[in-house]
Parts: C-alpha cells; sequence; structure tokens
C-alpha cells in the first residue's frame, strides 16, 4: 500500500492567505492537487491541515481524502510530515509526500515515480530538467527518521541524510517544479499554465 500525503498546514506567512484557496482554472489550488493524486495509483490520500483549516476542509467536502488536523502547524513543516506517518495504516509500504500549493504536477508523473518504486525501493524522486521536484516517494524504512525530525525541517533532510538511497526519475513534466510562495509565483502560474 502506497499512501500520498498532502502537506497543506503552512500560514503562507508571504502571502497573507491561505493560498491553498486561490483559485486557479476556477477551482482551488489544493483541489487540483488533490485530484491529480486521486487519479494517480496511490492507494489513498492523506491531507494534513493546520492553518485556516475549517476553510480549506470546506473545499475538500466530498473529497475520498482522510483529513489530519496538525495543530503544531507553527512549529514547522516536520510537525505536518508527523501528522501525516502518524495516521497511516500498518500495511503502508511507503509514502509520498506531496506538497499543497503544486497544482501542476501531472498524474502520468506520479504514476511514474511509483511504478519506480516497485523496482528501485528507496527515496524515488521527480528530477526536471536536472532540478529535483515534488512529489517524493520515501520507503517504510525512513519512517521512524521522518518521525524525529523537530522544526522547520522538510524531509529534504532525510534525502541529505541518504544520498546512497535517492533515486532520481527524469521527468518532462514541469508541474514537479512550480509551486506558489509569493504573488509572484501565483502570477505567473496564471499567466503560464504547464498544460
Amino acid at each position: 500500500m502506497i499512501t500520498a500525503v498532502i502537506l497543506a498546514a503552512g500560514e503562507a506567512s508571504r502571502m497573507g492567505v491561505p493560498k491553498q484557496l486561490l483559485s486557479y482554472q476556477g477551482r482551488p489550488l489544493i483541489t487540483h492537487v488533490v485530484y491529480n493524486l486521486l487519479r494517480s495509483q496511490v492507494d489513498e490520500v492523506v491531507v494534513v491541515l493546520g492553518s485556516r483549516a475549517e476553510q480549506v476542509l470546506e473545499v475538500l467536502t466530498g473529497c475520498p481524502v482522510k483529513v489530519v488536523l496538525n495543530c503544531a502547524f507553527a512549529t514547522g513543516q516536520s510537525s505536518s510530515l508527523k501528522a501525516g506517518l502518524a495516521v497511516l495504516d500498518h500495511s503502508t509500504q511507503a509514502v509520498l509526500f506531496a506538497l499543497g500549493d503544486q497544482p501542476l504536477v501531472d498524474t502520468r508523473t506520479i504514476n511514474l515515480v511509483l511504478k519506480r518504486y516497485q523496482s528501485a525501493r528507496g527515496i524515488i524522486a521527480p528530477y526536471f530538467m536536472g532540478k529535483r521536484g515534488n512529489p517524493v516517494l520515501f520507503d517504510r524504512f525512513f519512517f521512524t527518521e521522518i518521525s524525529s525530525l523537530s522544526g522547520d525541517v522538510g524531509a529534504r533532510e532525510i534525502i541529505r541524510r541518504h544520498p546512497e538511497s535517492l533515486v532520481k526519475v527524469d521527468v518532462t513534466d514541469r508541474g514537479v517544479v512550480i509551486d506558489v510562495d509569493t504573488w509572484e509565483d501565483y502570477r505567473t502560474l496564471l499567466a503560464n499554465p504547464a498544460r
């Protein structure tokens, strides 16, 4: 079993509004991320919410996802990683961490990462033109180490510690490196959709 965990608990302090709810092609950003994963071959989708959780939860009504509330979201991304891992089924063999502000990741790209995991256990990451993107898949072997992270540290710290376990999947999907952190990012997204 492979579970996708969407990290969508952040405050979006640089933007001042919940970026998960920004409109893109008539729908909130977070719904694009959710449906791209639901259309993929992952077995379940977990969404980790924190800041303005009630507002974000509203737009997810009816989506077949498991929602987890991260009350410690202000302490940094590691708390969301841990919140996601805490609700995984004991049969989960790997987790695919996705970002709630990356609406352009193609479902075919997600499936490529999943397929590569079947032949190469470890950490599987998509690369676009030499740049590592998201979502990134981690084998169960790393769950305990991810759970021990603290502060505003993401799973990239695990990649840094275990370069020998990293499997790169070259993709043509630039959506894996496009996220919305600033208003400029958002304007760029609206002006140049990847698909």
